[in-house]
């Protein structure tokens, strides 16, 4: 049968596919109307030479990327990383691009920029700060912010040529720099400036230090050795012109690169580490920074972190070397004491205060600590994780976990158990009378410390806070021990260490007094043989053993809408709900990339909602 033009009424019982016969095929085919494609909405006109920029607002409650009109006047001035202002719901506000040359939206009249403020962040520190906004799920303008210069700049200054080391360099310090990232465990009282002129000798440099002062002084001797450098951010148009940078946790996002070398010293230090929401570390971020860049990233410290040693190579001196490095340390054991000798006085403790030497004696609490001490032996109830126990009626009860057991102790069997309560106002009294001197009681609160005293008690912030004492006593360092932390003897270890730089090498006759009921634990055992390696290599197998960072990683969720974020959080996969206590849960997973693709992928309620990752102190 021919092809029919025509309209022919089909046969229901044929199979009328495009697979048929022909005449079907043609049939179905007269059936397909023909559409013609609608015509696109013309897009609106821009004026010659213009271009259209994507910007990230600078407001807390804005986590979003509008796009915005250059006029072709401002063309050259625009880059990536450049700060503008531009008009938001009536409002004028900062912001930064963060792209150029883009298409925007179809039938999107877009809004001219008000003004370009001044030159910002580079664009490879625009990409560290979305990842840094991933990796602590936070936003990429917290972290832009901390990039950003304090006032206004229009243009860099020429980059000077540094004169180079006036001195040689040590060969065993430049051989830190041959890794990706190294490890060095140096002593307490090792002098940064070395590592800096290795650093600055290899090209751009980013030194971090925990403290001002550390990055000033250390400023200072590296132009001392004829080294150009720039102080963040201060000198923030001199870091992004390329010049060796010093500064504190925030210079981690300093504007220098591409960078040569980084160094972090006094890696340990929790400084580092951001109180606040998201609580990202800067020694993550120079780590990742130096990858990025192809440079070497060292991390000096005389107590490495097991997050350090997970990262790099370890270098150290060997052991002689090393110990003399410390200062002498007497344990003064307290289990066999008299209890009626008081909570914290023993007859070594009054020799070394009585005397004319200039004496710190550190309690770290501001009020009252509790721990449960045998009457009979003088042992500290603990835990098998090693927390501190107190006692409540009849049972013991873990103070991080809850557990409860009987009130028995492990050393002797005794069922009585007194509490010890020790802080700094209840020590300043009767230190005094036994020391028969003027005692200055010193917290962080305190703003300035007189410098003729021979006789300070205080906080752990004494040892941060004073210059030089020939002493540094620890009043109960089982306080320390025993706290309901699981880095308890990481963060002893590196108060310690921060003591036995305030006191100086056993050579000038630095000394550091323990007073303690746990004479075997590691970490005197380690500050006795001035030995840090004994503390990480048991922190590290029972933290793996416990399944804790850096072998996981772990995140606390608290604020007043966690309730209602928890409720919609789904742990699928490895991510795993380990805690929940007083508004507050842990969570854990086997690596960040899980933890925080559960934590974006839920819903996230308007309210205040505080997310650590990584907590220091759990």
């Amino acid at each position: 049968m021919g092809h029919n033009a025509g309209v022919t009424t089909p046969d229901p019982t044929a199979d009328n596919s495009l697979s048929g016969s022909d005449d079907n095929r043609l049939f179905a085919l007269d059936l397909i109307p023909t559409l013609a494609p609608e015509p696109a909405p013309p897009r609106p006109a821009r004026p010659a030479g213009s271009m259209v920029v994507r910007v990230l607002i600078d407001e807390p409650a804005i986590d979003r990327e509008f796009d915005y009109l250059v006029p072709a006047d401002w063309v050259d001035e625009v880059r990536v990383g450049s700060l503008v202002r531009v008009d938001l719901r009536g409002r004028r506000v900062r912001g930064w691009v963060v792209e150029r040359d883009i298409e925007p939206d179809v039938g999107i009249d877009v809004r001219k920029i008000s003004k370009v403020s001044s030159l910002g962040p580079p664009p490879a520190i625009i990409d560290l700060a979305r990842w840094a906004a991933d990796r602590w799920v936070g936003r990429a303008s917290r972290f832009l912010r901390t990039a950003s210069p304090p006032v206004n700049v229009a243009s860099l200054p020429r980059r000077g040529r540094s004169a180079g080391p006036a001195t040689v360099l040590d060969p065993r310090i430049t051989a830190a720099f041959d890794h990706e990232v190294s490890v060095v465990r140096v002593g307490p009282s090792a002098d940064d400036t070395p590592f800096g002129l290795a650093a600055a000798a290899r090209g751009r440099a980013l030194l971090l230090t925990p403290t001002l002062s550390a990055a000033q002084h250390l400023a200072v001797r590296l132009r001392r050795a004829g080294v150009d450098v720039a102080l963040w951010d201060r000198d923030w148009a001199k870091s992004a012109a390329g010049v060796v940078t010093v500064g504190t946790r925030a210079a981690a996002f300093a504007p220098i690169g591409p960078l040569a070398a980084v160094v972090v010293f006094d890696e340990h230090d929790e400084r580092y580490q951001a109180e606040s929401s998201p609580t990202w570390h800067a020694r993550d971020v120079a780590i990742e920074r130096a990858r990025r860049d192809g440079a070497s990233c060292v991390l000096v410290s005389s107590t490495p972190s097991l997050e350090a040693l997970e990262a790099g190579v370890l270098l150290h001196p060997d052991r002689s070397e090393e110990r003399v490095s410390w200062p002498i340390v007497d344990v003064i054991d307290r289990r066999g004491e008299d209890p009626r000798s008081g909570e914290w006085c023993s007859p070594e403790l009054a020799r070394l205060v009585q005397g004319d030497r200039t004496v710190a004696c550190i309690v770290n609490r501001t009020g009252r600590a509790r721990l449960s001490i045998c009457h009979q032996c003088g042992e500290v109830a603990r835990s098998a994780t090693g927390a501190a126990l107190l006692a409540e009626g009849d049972e013991f009860v873990e103070v991080s976990t809850g557990q409860r057991r009987p009130v028995v102790c492990d050393r002797c069997g005794s069922t009585r158990f007194r509490r010890v309560r020790l802080g700094v106002s209840g020590v300043a009294d009767e230190l005094a009378r036994l020391a028969r001197r003027d005692v200055v009681e010193v917290t962080a609160a305190d703003d300035e410390l007189p410098r003729s005293a021979g006789l300070y008690v205080g906080t752990e912030a004494l040892v941060h806070r004073l210059e030089h004492v020939d002493t540094v006593v620890f009043l109960d360092l089982d306080q320390e021990l025993l706290a309901p932390r699981f880095r308890a003897a990481e963060q002893s270890m590196a108060l310690i260490a921060a003591a036995a730089r305030l006191v100086g090498p056993r050579s000038g006759g630095g000394r550091i007094a323990l007073q303690t009921r746990l004479p075997d634990h590691h970490v005197v055992t380690a500050a006795l043989h001035g030995d840090p390696a004994q503390v990480t290599d048991v922190e590290r197998d029972r933290r793996r053993e416990m399944n804790l960072p850096p072998f996981s990683a772990m995140a606390v969720v608290s604020g007043a809408v966690a309730p209602t974020f928890m409720a919609a959080f789904d742990p699928v996969g490895p991510v795993e709900i380990v805690g929940h206590d007083e508004g507050r849960w842990l969570l854990r997973a086997p690596d960040h990339l899980s933890l925080t693709a559960a934590l974006r992928a839920t819903p996230r309620p308007n309210g205040r909602l505080r997310i650590e990752i990584d907590p220091s102190r759990i």
